[in-house]
C-alpha cells in the first residue's frame, strides 16, 4: 500500500469510526441511558461504544455541535439538558418542515404506501389506548419518518429525521418524570385521513395541530417540573 492509499484508508476508517460512534452516543443518549446533566469520561465512553479516541472525539464534537453534549475544554463533558428553549427551538423546527413534508406527500404518496401509514395509525391507535409509552414513540417516530420519505425530498427528509431524534429524546425526559397518560399520546388519524385524499392543505394543517398540540403538553409539563417550589 503506497503512502497516500495508507493515509486514504485511514481518513476512510476513522469517517466510519466516527460515524458509528455518533450513531451509539446518540442513541444512549436518546434513551437517557446518558442520562441529562450526567458527566461523560472519554475512557469509559471509548470502552461502552467500543472505539478508538479520536473517531470518539470526532462524535462527541458532532453532538456537542447539535446542543447534546456540553464540552468544557480541560474540565468536562456533560449531557445537556433540555428546558423550555431547547423545545421551543425543536418545535420552530419541527413546525417549519413537517407540514410542508405533509403536503408534498400529499401529492406523491402512493396506494402501497397508504396502505403502511394506515398500518401505523392502527399502531399508534392501539399503543395509545394501552398507554404504551416505548411502543407509541417508537411506531411515531417511524410515521413521521415514513411522511417525510414520502415527500421524495431527501434533503428534507434528512433535517426531519434529525429533528424527530431530537423529538424522541424529548419525549423520553417528560416521560421519566411523567406517569403516562392516554391524553398524551395524540392522534394521527386526521393527518391520513388527508394524506390518503391527497390533500396537501389539509395534511399541512393536519400536521401543523398534531405537531403544535404536542409542544403544548411537552412545554407544559417542562414548565411544572421547572417552576421553583412555593409558586
Amino acid at each position: 500500500m503506497t503512502g497516500r492509499a495508507a493515509i486514504e484508508s485511514v481518513v476512510a476508517t476513522n469517517g466510519t469510526a466516527s460515524q458509528a460512534a455518533y450513531a451509539r452516543v446518540r442513541e444512549l443518549i436518546v434513551r437517557l441511558d446518558l442520562p441529562p446533566g450526567s458527566a461523560l469520561r472519554e475512557a469509559d465512553l471509548q470502552v461502552r461504544v467500543g472505539v478508538g479516541r479520536t473517531p470518539l472525539r470526532d462524535a462527541l464534537q458532532r453532538l456537542a455541535h447539535e446542543g447534546m453534549v456540553r464540552i468544557y475544554p480541560r474540565r468536562a463533558i456533560v449531557v445537556a439538558k433540555l428546558g423550555l428553549a431547547e423545545v421551543r427551538q425543536i418545535f420552530e423546527v419541527r413546525l417549519a418542515l413537517e407540514p410542508a413534508a405533509a403536503a408534498l406527500a400529499a401529492e406523491r404518496v402512493t396506494p402501497s404506501r397508504g396502505r403502511t401509514l394506515c398500518s401505523l395509525e392502527a399502531d399508534l391507535r392501539a399503543a395509545a389506548e394501552r398507554a404504551d409509552v416505548n411502543g407509541f414513540l417508537q411506531a411515531d417516530q417511524v410515521f413521521h419518518r415514513a411522511i417525510a420519505h414520502d415527500a421524495q425530498n431527501p434533503l428534507m427528509a434528512e433535517y426531519v429525521e434529525h429533528v424527530l431524534t431530537l423529538n424522541l429524546w424529548l419525549w423520553n425526559t417528560y416521560f421519566s418524570t411523567h406517569h403516562p397518560r392516554s391524553s398524551d399520546l395524540f392522534g394521527h388519524q386526521a393527518i391520513v385521513d388527508a394524506l390518503l385524499a391527497n390533500n396537501g392543505r389539509a395534511a399541512a394543517s393536519a400536521m401543523h395541530d398534531h405537531v403544535a398540540n404536542s409542544k403544548k403538553q411537552l412545554l407544559k409539563g417542562l414548565e411544572r417540573v421547572e417552576r421553583p417550589a412555593g409558586r
